[in-house]
């Protein structure tokens, strides 16, 4: 809009008596009190447009609103601001979705909402770093779609708890399913559109994403009869979906929940399933469900490939991601996405109803504690008692076969007497002598004897022949000299 020069010609409200007066008078003063004056020209009053109003200061707006106000003409109009984390152009507000789930506010105060029709036809992503604010937004997205969609809350840190008493969501602890009852209860949920949060605190990495594959499985191959809108949220999404070798579960585990998640994020939309997933980075979620969103949500990011992937989500270039996203507050994102905006836009996510647990500890001063009561508190001999004993089975484990049948051997309570037979016998072998007569002559009784023969007969040392008293034993023609 270009600027529009005015002659200083009496307004109307001067030629109206009293009120132009009073105007006229705060005008002047107005005038006095302002440190600058950029609008004062000496030919006359010049009116900035709304993009050079935005650089005025506020003592500098009043005074523009009322020198317009004694020219008679209309006040300028100021451009609302666009929070300098987001973008600088001014049309990217007017390009906003009318506000359907309400998340936050522009700096301008402008609302920011998503489509929640077209959230559920295009999935969401939530990435930044930790600490960016992404459990705090998935938190506020779920208040404000509660009772409005089918829920479903998978929780693998127990940080999501509060919403659950809220708001009367059914809590699922996880680890007290198998795989089995995880598939089945996938189906009754999808059955009786019922919201749950599946607590997956307590089950390993592998254990969580076995769980996971078997539900996610359930939903998708639920009947078309039970097809209908659900948002499936998803925190920590690289832990059930990692990219390439980025977890320790068997390959087959890892496999099957990868699938699954693609699954639900590619066949889930005709379905009526819609995923809205946090990751802190792009790098450790596999492609293959990055691909299918729509809809993103970029925070703080400082790792330089991080903010390379989000400049290219968010349609920035390099420079411009460098300059701002390592910048960002936590609770600031760039929304881009059918569901928001075809431009990007930046907002702050606004305040949650429920206990939010994902704030770092407050600092605390640790204990006073002396060094003795410091250790009988750990209890250290208990484990240096345990760590002992462990490294004896440790060391056991590492021999190989021959030398741990050779240690097993060793430790028999025949051993000594076993010994002694071996030793009796190699003297006069290849002759043997009768079983009968190595009591006396050894001076043993029998059954140490019978024991001690049964001892180097499963090491293959001996040879039996004859039966009854004329059995006869001898060295195996392996062993004798």
């Amino acid at each position: 809009m270009p600027s529009t020069t005015l002659r200083c010609t009496p307004s109307k409200a001067q030629r109206n008596g009293g009120n132009s007066q009073q105007r006229s008078i705060a005008m002047q003063q107005l005038v006095r009190e302002a440190p600058e004056r950029p609008i004062d020209r000496r030919f006359g009053i010049v009116f900035p447009d709304a993009t050079k109003m935005r650089t005025l200061s506020p003592e500098d707006r009043k005074l523009a609103v009322a020198l317009a106000e004694e020219a008679g003409v209309a006040a300028p109009r100021v451009m609302p601001a666009v929070t300098v984390a987001a973008v600088a152009a001014p049309h990217l507000v007017a390009d906003a979705k009318p506000v359907d789930v309400g998340l936050g506010a522009t700096e301008g105060g402008i609302e920011v909402g998503i489509d929640l029709a077209r959230l559920l036809d295009g999935r969401l992503l939530i990435q930044g770093t930790s600490g960016a604010g992404k459990s705090w937004t998935m938190r506020r997205l779920i208040e404000q779609t509660a009772g409005r969609v089918q829920q479903i809350i998978v929780d693998p840190e127990g940080e999501f708890r509060s919403i659950a008493d809220r708001y009367g969501v059914a809590h699922i602890e996880a680890h007290k399913l198998d795989t089995a009852a995880m598939a089945v209860l996938g189906s009754r949920v999808r059955a009786h559109r019922l919201p749950v949060l599946l607590d997956m605190s307590e089950l390993d990495r592998e254990g969580q994403m076995q769980a996971i594959a078997a539900f996610f499985q359930a939903l998708i191959d639920a009947p078309r009869a039970h097809w209908h809108p659900c948002l499936i949220f998803v925190d920590e999404a690289h832990l059930f979906a990692p990219f390439g070798g980025q977890s320790i579960a068997p390959n087959s585990v890892r496999k099957a929940a990868i699938g699954a998640v693609v699954d639900l994020m590619s066949r889930g939309r005709k379905r009526g399933l819609a995923g809205v997933l946090a990751t802190q980075r792009l790098a450790r979620m596999a492609k293959s469900v990055a691909s299918e969103m729509h809809n993103f949500l970029v925070g703080m990011n400082t790792l330089d490939l991080d903010i390379r992937r989000a400049a290219e989500t968010i349609g920035w270039d390099a420079r411009k991601a460098f300059d701002q996203l390592p910048f960002l507050r936590p609770g600031d994102f760039i929304a881009v996405g059918p569901a928001f905006s075809h431009s990007p836009i930046g907002f702050r996510v606004g305040a949650v109803e429920t206990f939010h647990r994902g704030a770092r500890p407050e600092l605390q001063p640790p204990e006073e504690l002396d060094a003795d009561q410091a250790a009988e508190l750990l209890d250290l001999d208990s484990l240096i008692d345990a760590s002992a004993a462990d490294e004896e089975v440790r060391n056991e484990n590492a021999l190989i076969p021959g030398l741990k049948a050779v240690r097993a051997f060793i430790r028999e309570a025949g051993f000594p007497l076993a010994g002694r037979i071996f030793g009796e016998l190699k003297a006069i072998s290849p002759e043997g002598a009768r079983v009968i007569d190595m009591p006396s002559a050894l001076k043993a009784s029998a059954d140490a004897i019978a024991a001690s023969l049964t001892l180097l007969d499963q090491f293959g040392a001996l040879e039996f022949s004859g039966f009854g008293d004329d059995r006869i034993v001898r060295l195996e023609k392996g062993m004798r000299p």
